[in-house]
């Protein structure tokens, strides 16, 4: 799917509302709702997103490794070529690997033309289908600062087009969203992101001192410390706390 407007943000409510689901991709990737300081952003589930209210993360492989057969997109083995003011781009990915329609969708591309000197970032509009290791097209904003002959590109699609279940949060994986409801696996939804939430706590909040609070291997919320991945703050504890209403910091 192809953007519907250049600033990607949902103006009014949205035709699906953030506690229902679609089978049927209605929004771009991406998309930002936001009312009365929520954010949601417009995802797709990769699997099946239960239990509810707790931090899922994004299951999107890192490309840049050079070793990656799923997406095979990272800058020691693949090229991007392009003409300056264009907002399209051709890469020729380093793995024989077929690439669905917009698969890249709202996903990031970082060109390195020259080592330690440019590097240009685009956002990705969205993909041709790509075949093995032949080269494909890319549709990108902004367009190209200079003319790319065969230069290293790093491809990552969205964080929010390959949303896992909580349980899959691990140390190679990082919560992008909490979903408002269960989703089925491949169906789209808005998760959010940032405002007043309430996420599944692990165990008591019983320090009333303490606010900051992260994620737990399984997406609920435990007190923060050092190396896990921070969640936001809460809005009010006891000496005994199960409740865990927080503002929520994704973004």
């Amino acid at each position: 799917m192809r953007d519907k407007s250049l600033d990607g943000i949902c103006k009014g409510r949205p035709y699906q509302a953030v506690n229902e689901e679609s089978e049927i991709q209605i929004y771009p990737i991406g998309t930002i709702y936001e009312a009365y300081g929520k954010r949601f952003r417009y995802a797709r589930a990769a699997a099946a997103l239960t239990p509810g209210k707790r931090g899922c993360p994004n299951l999107a492989t890192p490309p840049w490794t050079g070793s990656n057969a799923t997406y095979g997109l990272g800058s020691d083995d693949t090229v991007v070529n392009g003409t300056k003011g264009e907002h399209w781009v051709d890469v020729t990915p380093g793995h024989s690997h077929t690439h669905t329609l917009d698969e890249f969708a709202d996903g990031n591309m970082v060109i390195y033309p020259a080592a330690g000197i440019e590097i240009f970032q685009h956002r990705i509009i969205g993909n041709d289908i790509g075949l093995t290791t032949v080269a494909f097209r890319f549709y990108i904003d902004p367009p190209l600062h200079e003319d790319m002959v065969n230069v290293p590109v790093d491809i990552s699609p969205s964080p929010f087009m390959n949303v896992g279940a909580p349980a899959s949060v691990s140390t190679n994986a990082s919560v992008v969203v909490i979903p408002e409801i269960l989703v089925t696996s491949g169906y789209f939804f808005w998760g959010q992101t940032r405002g007043v939430c309430w996420v599944t706590p692990n165990a008591a909040i019983t320090t009333a001192s303490k606010r900051d609070v992260g994620f737990h291997t399984n997406g609920t919320l435990i007190i923060y410390t050092a190396g896990i991945q921070r969640a936001g703050v809460l809005i009010a504890c006891n000496s005994s706390d199960d409740d865990a209403n927080i503002m929520l910091q994704l973004e």
